[in-house]
């Protein structure tokens, strides 16, 4: 999805964005708009695109590439502003359309379990081809029947082609059972959650989509850290708005619409969450030793917040005013609203 307001993004504090998706809608005309937008001085964030794997494939634009010929392609286009993320692939839809892959019926039809989009022979060797061409491959996996195929596969990758260190991932994660996270485990699959799910969704997931049980374990995040799991929160926009102190309030509170907590036992810690959008997240871009914390020899990407997260109220996270964003050292976003002096 191209990112239509990185202004309005950076007063969210967001220094890189990943697009999960260039080339869902329009093929290699979303590419090249971003590319136009970096350019141009429109989106001055560090960018990092997952290409959708049909534009790798035999007879398509990047037909034959290896990973890291198109990641010099981008960052030659960009002046190295934007960089190669992955090959992005899906195997299922989304539990509230019902096309989420489910190993159990949905609560409100027995009949409906969701669909799997590839068969899975063709889809493992479809990943073993960008696996051996050097891509990091993230897959978008909602309902566990989906997770437990794309975890069949990957295992299926590594045991043809092994790799230290792949990272390779998983998108979503929403209904992963305590299997497919071991499984995680096992293979060094790394996981992005979309997390926002409990807030927007968590009421008709428990009512109409899983019932009660299910419900309470989308988004297992306590049992990731359990697993020493790497992974993300992400908002899916614009599926849900972009915020990352929202995500990071919705995995500590775990609160739905109606004001209700789902999964309890699934909450995690404010720094544990604070790790997942900085340092984890940058560990998952290959970029622990540029970015994600601030050291010296490290970028400067962060932002300036008015509250501590870590002493204010747990309730109070989503709504700290964010007073500045810097990005390379550069202070490319000021709250005018708010006194802030920097030098």
């Amino acid at each position: 999805m191209l990112i239509a307001d990185p202004h309005g993004i950076k007063s969210q504090g967001i220094t890189t964005c990943t697009d999960a998706g260039v080339g869902l809608d329009r093929g290699i005309e979303e590419l090249n708009a971003h590319i136009a937008a970096i350019n141009s001085g429109k989106n001055p964030m560090n960018m990092r695109l997952m290409i959708l794997h049909h534009l790798l494939r035999e007879g398509s634009a990047f037909s034959g590439y290896t990973a890291d010929q198109l990641d010099l392609e981008l960052k030659r286009r960009t002046k190295n502003r934007a960089s190669l993320d992955s090959a992005k692939l899906f195997q299922d839809g989304s539990i509230q359309g019902l096309t989420g892959a489910l190993r159990k019926p949905y609560h409100c039809d027995e009949s409906v379990y969701g669909e799997l989009l590839h068969d899975q022979n063709k889809f493992a060797e479809e990943m073993l081809d960008l696996h051996k061409r050097g891509f990091r491959i993230a897959i978008h996996g909602n309902g566990d029947r989906a997770i437990g195929s794309i975890l069949e596969a990957f295992d299926y990758v590594l045991s043809k082609s092994p790799m230290e260190d792949h990272r390779h991932r998983i998108e979503h994660v929403q209904t992963a059972g305590s299997e497919d996270l071991d499984a995680m485990q096992r293979l060094g699959v790394a996981a992005s959650f979309f997390i926002n799910h409990v807030y927007y969704w968590g009421d008709r997931h428990r009512r109409i989509f899983l019932g009660e049980k299910r419900a309470a374990r989308i988004n297992p995040l306590a049992d990731a850290v359990d697993r020493n799991l790497l992974f993300t929160l992400h908002s899916d926009c614009p599926i849900t708005p972009i915020s990352p102190l929202f995500s990071i309030w919705a995995a500590v509170n775990r609160i739905t619409l109606e004001g209700e907590v789902l999964g309890d036992d699934q909450k995690i810690d404010v720094l544990e969450a604070l790790k997942a959008m900085t340092s984890y997240g940058a560990a998952l871009n290959f970029e622990e030793d540029s970015a994600g914390t601030i050291e010296k020899g490290k970028r400067g990407d962060f932002v300036v917040l008015e509250a501590d997260p870590l002493t204010c109220p747990a309730m109070e996270l989503k709504d700290i005013p964010i007073l500045a964003t810097i990005i390379s050292g550069k202070v490319v976003w000021e709250n005018t609203e708010k006194a802030y002096i920097h030098s």
